[in-house]
């Protein structure tokens, strides 16, 4: 995927899922795009969404992935001990001290020695209840390497599912989609509750979906994580991080732009404009409920899957 990166900062862009603009999340620059830009991107965010609404055919989807791959780009890192490392990405986010490669197992990091330290320290950190039944440290980084580069510079190395794509590369999703996305994110923050603590990065860059089994992870973003009321940040920001995100997938550049539409229903709209519940746990149960009078019964469904699919006799 190409990245445009900022003009006064440098850092990556981040585009609006109707392709039309690009905004830095650093300084605040924003560029319209032109013509040739916004082809590529909406054909890009076509192609993405188009290629991960295959069946669960494993040889139909290796092979569009083998074909998707075929575009990555390699980036050389030298190690303080001379050692070539070639990392094959095909999406690359560079931020404010930091830049972040996804690789089809892995995604590199690379980082300052100090900030390098925060995100190991972060999560190793995480912790989970003991009754937990559904893995949730899958859904969490798990760091399976490092190495330092010859220019001072950390390389950490996670772990990541094939299937998983950064949430930005799939550009503007309907509510449906937006919905189940939600109920990850509502999840994760739980996780982030039990623990204590605020990632006040929580965003479409740090957040990885794998939509063939609906799962959400946060892997990004944990050098800047803190622990409750640190600087004022209270893990109520967690459950604002996840109300913008939402806003953004579903195409709106802010929360109070957001209106009810035929695939938006207003409970939905109501939520999105709410203030947090007390917990996260209690914003998840009101969730719960306004998933319910938004779209009735829970259904998996494939991406760019239509109502009449979903709804047909006999399904």
């Amino acid at each position: 995927m190409k990245n445009l990166n900022c003009k006064n900062c440098g850092g990556t862009m981040s585009v609006d899922p109707s392709g039309m603009q690009a905004v830095c999340p650093y300084c605040g620059t924003k560029y319209v795009l032109d013509h040739r830009d916004t082809d590529y991107y909406l054909d890009f965010y076509k192609q993405m969404r188009g290629f991960l609404s295959l069946p669960n055919d494993e040889r139909e989807r290796r092979a569009r992935a083998d074909k998707l791959w075929e575009g990555a780009d390699t980036t050389v890192f030298e190690t303080r001990d001379g050692q070539k490392i070639d990392v094959k990405s095909m999406y690359m986010q560079n931020g404010k001290n930091v830049a972040a490669y996804t690789a089809r197992r892995n995604i590199i990091l690379d980082l300052s020695p100090s900030d390098a330290d925060k995100f190991r320290r972060a999560a190793a950190s995480i912790d989970y209840p003991s009754a937990d039944t559904r893995g949730l440290s899958d859904f969490f980084p798990d760091i399976t390497g490092g190495f330092d580069l010859s220019d001072g510079s950390v390389l950490l190395v996670l772990k990541k599912s094939e299937d998983e794509y950064p949430l930005r590369m799939f550009g503007k999703l309907s509510g449906r989609h937006t919905a189940w996305l939600i109920g990850r994110m509502e999840n994760l923050c739980c996780v982030l509750e039990y623990n204590s603590t605020v990632h006040p990065d929580i965003c479409e860059d740090t957040l990885y979906i794998n939509p063939y089994t609906h799962q959400a992870s946060l892997y990004l973003g944990w050098q800047n994580a803190v622990k409750n009321n640190t600087g004022g940040l209270t893990t109520r920001l967690n459950l604002i991080r996840l109300r913008e995100t939402a806003a953004r997938v579903l195409g709106f550049k802010d929360i109070a732009d957001v209106k009810a539409t035929e695939d938006i229903p207003e409970p939905f709209v109501q939520f999105l404009k709410s203030e947090p519940r007390a917990t996260a746990y209690d914003d998840f149960a009101y969730w719960d409920e306004v998933l319910i009078k938004s779209y009735g019964e829970r259904k998996f469904i494939n991406m760019e899957t239509d109502d009449e699919k979903i709804y047909k006799e006999g399904n």
